[in-house]
């Protein structure tokens, strides 16, 4: 099971009515939580889609063009507290429901009066765009079509606008949680994870908090077993009430986790995977740093298309035949494909049967040159070794996560011919940002090992605070989301520079390419940052 810690002093009895008071304050939070129809009545009025998978359309202007309620999700226009946002001349009405039903009704600037609206009314307003008093609304308001149950689920969640505070929020703390790896396998990364999140965020409260507000840290510890990861986290998710995530150990399961986080409306900043989940419709609450094996291959094979051009050398990507590697080896051959590069074939190995000597041999019988490797690191250097005894030289490239520390041990034919892609290089470390690390390492006493980590925790907390800055002291997950999705260009000062947008939930989408130089026994840039298109 999933356990939490709550990292906090002990209070001596002078601080207890702070205490008492903290509690009313969370009493109050957990009062203000929506029920399960409202919840799926906000995910309607922020989506413009059904939670049950049911179609929502919006039909706009005198012609009724149809369009999918995706496209022009109330959001758009009356915002996330309801009291609409100017634009194009148009004043959205405001639709909280203390507004709509002001018992002497309504009169708008355009002279329009309406009597106060009833549940009844207020969905033939937003069914057939007639108000109150059956006027028609203004023309840019669409009419929407969806089912009963959908329309009492947006009425449901309209009665609670502006009144709901999202979880993990008072108005003198903020929560943020944390999934950390397993505490067996993964102890000496967890401990990593752990301490310098806790160094950062002591660091935060030391210097006043957020807005004035505490930063309140809540740990989370993931099961050894992957198929019982998800169901502790949905119960950490439940009882710890945090407002974000940050810095979380995703690394199998991640689609069914990041699910889950859609599910519970949980913003997340910062996955420790090789999988980001980016295919659309996006996840708009999962904010991923690096890029994946799909996204690395791809740099991997626009760094090789520039590089061997004109000639284009006869490939192969090899890969196992599961879900995660053939994504990336599809994301290769599209690469591939886009540059037009044809000379490109696909091996595919069922699961456990990676027959290196086989391999080998189809491949060097049919002269290729280049090799995509996505295969299992346990075949890695078998394979180097067997191409050794053909006497065979082909360039091997690869993403990091596969290339370990044996790689180093590859014969000596395959000096400067191993390419690997690495999502971020020390030369991404600022003489501030590494400042800025020392100083909180020697002062919290910072563990000596898992540097990397540390230095990804780390980023993934300053783009979480950052976008909790721009937020402003009105704070809300959906308001952390667009601040989230307004970085341009943002360094942390140990990563490449971090760009979102609502399109985009890769901070740094991209690679660098190395060599492996066997003679110095280090891995040499040769190319400067490559981001496909």
């Amino acid at each position: 099971m999933m356990r939490f810690r709550t990292r906090e002093p002990a209070l001596p009895p002078l601080l207890l009515l702070a205490v008492l008071v903290a509690l009313l304050l969370l009493a109050s939070a957990s009062a203000s939580a929506l029920t399960p129809q409202e919840q799926r009545g906000q995910h309607i009025y922020l989506q413009g889609t059904s939670p049950s998978g049911g179609e929502i359309t919006a039909v706009l202007g005198r012609e009724g063009i149809d369009v999918s309620a995706s496209v022009m999700p109330c959001v758009k226009c009356h915002g996330h507290d309801g009291r609409g946002k100017p634009e194009g001349g148009v004043t959205p009405s405001n639709i909280t429901w203390e507004a709509l039903t002001k018992p002497y009704g309504v009169t708008h600037p355009s002279g329009r009066t309406h009597p106060p609206y009833t549940e009844r009314r207020l969905k033939r307003a937003i069914t057939m765009g007639l108000d109150a008093a059956g006027q028609r609304l203004h023309v840019v308001m669409p009419r929407y079509q969806f089912a009963h149950q959908d329309l009492a689920d947006l009425v449901a969640y309209l009665k609670q606008l502006g009144k709901s505070q999202d979880p993990g929020l008072t108005a003198t703390t903020i929560r943020i949680g944390t999934i950390l790896p397993p505490s067996g396998s993964f102890a000496d990364m967890r401990h990593a994870i752990k301490a310098v999140l806790t160094a950062y965020f002591d660091q935060i409260n030391r210097q006043g908090g957020i807005y004035n507000r505490r930063v309140e840290l809540r740990f989370a510890e993931t099961p050894e077993a992957p198929d019982a990861r998800v169901r502790a986290a949905r119960a950490f998710l439940e009882e710890a009430q945090v407002f974000a995530l940050t810095g979380s150990f995703m690394a199998d399961g991640v689609a069914e986790l990041t699910t889950l986080i859609q599910a519970q409306q949980v913003p997340l900043v910062g996955v420790f995977t090789l999988y980001p989940q980016v295919s659309f419709p996006l996840n708009p609450y999962v904010f991923y740093l690096y890029a994946g094996l799909a996204e690395q291959g791809r740099a991997l094979a626009a760094f090789a298309a520039a590089k061997y051009a004109p000639h284009r050398p006869r490939a192969a990507i090899v890969h196992p035949d599961e879900h995660h590697a053939r994504a990336a080896a599809e994301a290769i051959a599209m690469q591939c494909q886009e540059l037009g590069w044809k000379a490109v074939e696909r091996i595919s190995v069922p699961h456990g049967q990676f027959n290196v000597t086989h391999l080998v041999r189809q491949l060097h019988d049919t002269q290729t040159e280049m090799v995509f490797w996505l295969g299992p690191s346990t075949a890695t250097m078998a394979f180097f070794q067997e191409a050794d005894q053909h006497d065979w030289t082909p360039m091997v490239l690869l993403p990091s996560a596969l290339a370990g520390r044996e790689s180093f041990r590859v014969p000596e034919r395959f000096h400067r011919r191993l390419l690997v892609s690495f999502p971020t290089l020390p030369s991404d470390h600022t003489p501030r940002g590494m400042e800025e690390y020392h100083q909180l390492a020697a002062s919290q006493q910072l563990p000596p090992r898992h540097l990397a980590t540390q230095f990804t925790t780390l980023a993934s907390a300053k783009i979480l605070v950052e976008g909790l800055k721009r937020t402003g002291r009105e704070v809300s997950r959906q308001k952390l989301i667009e601040a989230l999705e307004g970085i341009y260009e943002f360094y942390t000062g140990l990563t490449p520079a971090m760009t979102y947008g609502p399109n985009r939930r890769i901070g740094a989408q991209g690679a660098y390419i190395v060599t492996l130089d066997l003679k110095t026994k280090r891995f040499v840039p040769v190319s400067s940052w490559i981001e496909p298109d």
